[in-house]
């Protein structure tokens, strides 16, 4: 068996192409011992399998999935990306978690008070209340919109 095994050696160093090859993974020896390490591990942990139903998952899938599909994904993912870019923005996040922080502490329904009409008509004076009142009319008007189509 020995001489078979030297034979057969003997052959592919001969063939220029093979020789380079059996020179590339002797050269590679540590890289190739690492991975063979990796997949050990793999398997007796039995993440192997599971790597491996992942894999069969991903290719079903893609199988079922039309290009059109993926092309809305695709659109919807970024939509929401730059919503989140958006709402990543830092005086966003601070007005938003001061409004949260007012709602949840009830700071927010302290002050001002409002006891009438002619009280109520006082604070939309407030160049602040009138700058929120201009927003929140835009947002109902964009909801309407959305919801008459």
């Amino acid at each position: 068996m020995s001489s078979d095994i030297t034979g057969m050696i003997d052959s592919k160093l001969a063939d220029p192409a093979s020789r380079k090859a059996i020179e590339s993974i002797i050269g590679n020896a540590g890289t190739i011992s690492d991975s063979l390490k990796w997949i050990k591990t793999l398997r007796e942990t039995g993440m192997a399998e599971s790597l491996q139903g992942l894999a069969y998952l991903v290719a079903n899938l893609r199988g079922m999935i039309t290009d059109d599909m993926l092309n809305g994904v695709s659109a919807i993912l970024n939509s929401l990306l730059e919503i989140l870019s958006r709402i990543s923005d830092p005086q966003v996040v601070d007005g938003v978690v001061a409004l949260l922080d007012g709602i949840s502490s009830g700071r927010l329904s302290k002050e001002p008070r409002v006891h009438g009409t002619f009280s109520l008509l006082g604070e939309l004076k407030d160049p602040e209340v009138e700058a929120g009142l201009a927003v929140a009319i835009n947002i109902l008007k964009g909801l309407g919109k959305a919801g008459s189509k």
